[in-house]
């Protein structure tokens, strides 16, 4: 029942990149952002009603691939994060880790890129998105975190219960926060008029 609600709150949220008409940057850069989230979602909707990991990771992938993309200014660089994705997944296939652990690493590569990537060019977003893009990736990086620590401890353990309950802290504030990254704001309220 938790995670039903959990990803009703979800959904509600990445709704909220799909009321605005103005745009902070560009149209193409809330494209890629609803793109995100639309990801976001079939992630949850695996990881969360499904409990399918294998598939949410890959839906998760796509999400921070998506994110570099955008990140990136010089968008035909950031296409070549997906063939270097795919020769780190191929690579760590020649090791021992089973497909679970080889796509947390690349996803946990591709994470990394994009929370990097949003505070590096921060500066191509006006006031407040320049600090709500990387504030996002920040704690959408702070939340795998607890979700690697939530799966490494034991789960009836104290600090199992807390790494659960930070992932939601960190989680829900990081989607509100990049579901209105792409909007234009005037005098603290996203700018409607045309």
């Amino acid at each position: 029942m938790t995670d039903t609600i959990l990803f009703i709150v979800i959904l509600l949220i990445v709704m909220i990149a799909f009321t605005y008409r103005n745009y902070a940057v560009s149209r193409l850069d809330v494209y890629l952002l609803r793109a995100g989230l639309v990801f976001t979602v079939a992630a949850d909707v695996c990881l969360l009603l499904r409990y399918n990991i294998e598939l949410g990771l890959k839906f998760f992938i796509c999400v921070q691939t998506i994110y570099i993309i955008r990140y990136l200014s010089a968008r035909r660089i950031a296409f070549i994060s997906i063939p270097i994705l795919l020769c780190l997944f191929f690579l760590l296939s020649f090791t021992t880790l089973n497909l679970m652990y080889r796509l947390a690493v690349v996803y946990a590569s591709a994470l990394s890129t994009s929370t990097l990537l949003a505070y590096l060019n921060r500066k191509v977003y006006p006031y407040p998105n320049r600090i709500l893009v990387p504030l996002g990736m920040l704690l959408f990086l702070l939340c795998d975190i607890n979700v690697m620590l939530f799966h490494e401890l034991p789960t009836n353990s104290f600090a199992g219960s807390v790494a659960w309950v930070l992932i939601w802290v960190f989680y829900l504030p990081s989607q509100v926060l990049l579901a209105l990254s792409g909007a234009k704001f005037k005098g603290g309220f996203i700018n409607e008029t045309k």
